[in-house]
């Protein structure tokens, strides 16, 4: 809420900027430009709330018509507040689903309470509140994968199929993930 309520939209030139652009790139039927750093599946979810946004709101959401518009500021600063909406509840999505994977691991609920504590006062996750990145989207897709690659509601071939589409989407959201897994 403080950051929605202070910050202008140029005030983080690192991955704010470009996650914007690209993700109303994808809208205008444009692909994307930033290649050295691909963040497909990220752009693609902030497109589609984008695009949804856009019907309720009545915002552009094609980058030809943002540009061609008289207030092309307040339409990438409301774009800014739904990027960083979404970014919210991806951390706290992660938060949940990595709880999720810590209980099927049988840990006792103290120590399964202080991991997540710990996760949540470390600085890596505190500041992925304040700036929008792909590896918040990669970490979720990652824990969803590991979390239904551990379920044991299904059997293992559907269980390790699913964590592969997720694992799939977390690669697309960043390559590095490889590393990580």
């Amino acid at each position: 809420f403080y950051q929605l309520s202070n910050q202008h939209w140029s005030g983080v030139l690192d991955q704010d900027l470009i996650i914007i652009y690209n993700s109303i790139l994808l809208n205008s039927g444009i692909e994307q430009e930033y290649r050295d750093h691909p963040a497909l599946t990220t752009f693609l979810l902030h497109s589609f709330f984008y695009k949804i946004s856009s019907i309720f709101f009545n915002v552009p959401n094609e980058i030809n018509n943002i540009l061609n518009s008289q207030n092309i500021n307040d339409t990438l600063q409301f774009y800014f507040h739904v990027s960083r909406t979404i970014n919210f509840f991806i951390n706290l999505f992660l938060i949940l689903i990595f709880n999720k994977i810590i209980k099927k691991l049988d840990l006792s609920r103290d120590l399964r309470h202080l991991i997540c504590l710990i996760f949540i006062i470390s600085n890596g996750y505190i500041s992925a509140f304040f700036v929008l990145r792909s590896e918040n989207l990669c970490l979720l897709l990652l824990c969803l994968s590991i979390n239904f690659a551990i379920s044991k509601k299904r059997s293992l071939i559907i269980n390790f199929f699913i964590a592969g589409i997720f694992f799939a989407l977390a690669m697309f959201a960043k390559i590095q993930i490889i590393f990580l897994f």
